[in-house]
């Protein structure tokens, strides 16, 4: 087991401050007053812990891309990659987002069925080939730059790279969801 050891046990106060400042970031969407147990993993290197912490705060509160299709992208690319860490982390997002538990549950089966959104679809073909290692096709990018962008379509590629990293970062150390987390369906 590739476990890490806590650095806040380390007693280095500008790791506790930093810790905390990313936990009450992200308290509200999470719904969690405590930081996820991967990114207090990352903190045994405080200055990756950091700039990783940035990019998802970025691309979680300030970046283009609207909440609901931000996680509809999350949840899709969590299941195509099988990482259940960011699944069950991002449920509650999700929710505040205006997704409904049906909506939530097809984005873990094989086809989804249920968005009628155009956009949104694109954004679940650029993930899925993401996902794939593939080429996004040049009429899915179109729909998608449409509405946001060739600064949306940037964001949704790089918002599967953060997470990759993340659940990447789970699995090769063993990081268990944490209690009180929705397990996920797959």
């Amino acid at each position: 087991m590739a476990v890490l050891p806590d650095p806040r046990n380390q007693g280095d106060p500008e790791v506790a401050d930093a810790i905390d400042r990313m936990a009450k970031v992200r308290a509200d969407s999470d719904g969690r007053a405590e930081l996820g147990q991967v990114y207090i993993a990352m903190f045994n290197n405080p200055a990756v812990a950091e700039r990783v912490g940035a990019l998802g705060e970025y691309i979680r509160f300030e970046g283009c891309l609207p909440d609901r299709v931000r996680e509809i992208a999350i949840l899709r690319f969590s299941f195509l990659q099988g990482m259940r860490y960011e699944w069950a982390h991002h449920v509650r997002p999700a929710t505040l987002a205006g997704l409904d538990q049906s909506t939530i549950d097809s984005l873990a089966e094989p086809q989804v069925s249920s968005l009628t959104d155009g956009f949104e679809t694109a954004a679940l073909r650029i993930v899925e080939h993401v996902a794939r290692g593939e080429s996004i096709p040049a009429a899915v990018q179109a729909k998608f730059a449409g509405q946001y962008g060739d600064r949306g379509v940037v964001e949704l590629v790089t918002l599967c790279g953060l997470y990759s990293l993340i659940g990447y970062t789970a699995a090769s150390f063993d990081i268990e969801i944490e209690p009180g987390l929705p397990e996920p369906p797959f």
